[in-house]
């Protein structure tokens, strides 16, 4: 599990990276892979529950293990969140984010980010 923690943090610095240079491709990027309507809506939650799984099974691994597990709960509460979809809040979220989000909004999510994968690679 110590391979899944690498692997994670290192693209949680990776993004968070691109997301503070490549501000408005980063944009781009996810407006193409988050544009998908239908049952591609159902994929994402899909992954992010199962990462998460992952995370809560690996926190023991970790030198702090309690934020991997806030990280987990986190994940597999807005897994559920976008599977069930309620008011058609995935719709809503994920138009702020593509649409009307400043490019401030995005560099502020990189750094969050980029410290998140950081403080996680050094605490395995």
């Amino acid at each position: 599990m110590k391979g899944f923690l690498y692997a994670i943090s290192l693209l949680w610095i990776i993004s968070g990276s691109y997301f503070i240079l490549y501000t408005t491709e980063s944009r781009n990027l996810l407006k193409k892979l988050l544009s998908l309507e239908g049952i591609y809506e159902k994929i994402p939650s899909v992954v992010i529950i199962i990462a998460s799984l992952f995370i809560l099974l690996s926190a023991p691994q970790i030198r702090h293990p309690w934020f991997m597990v806030v990280i987990g709960i986190i994940g597999i509460g807005k897994g559920l969140l976008f599977f069930f979809n309620p008011k058609k809040c995935f719709e809503k979220m994920r138009d702020w984010y593509l649409n009307r989000a400043s490019d401030q909004t995005y560099r502020f999510f990189g750094i969050v980010l980029l410290i998140i994968g950081t403080a996680v690679i050094s605490w395995v």
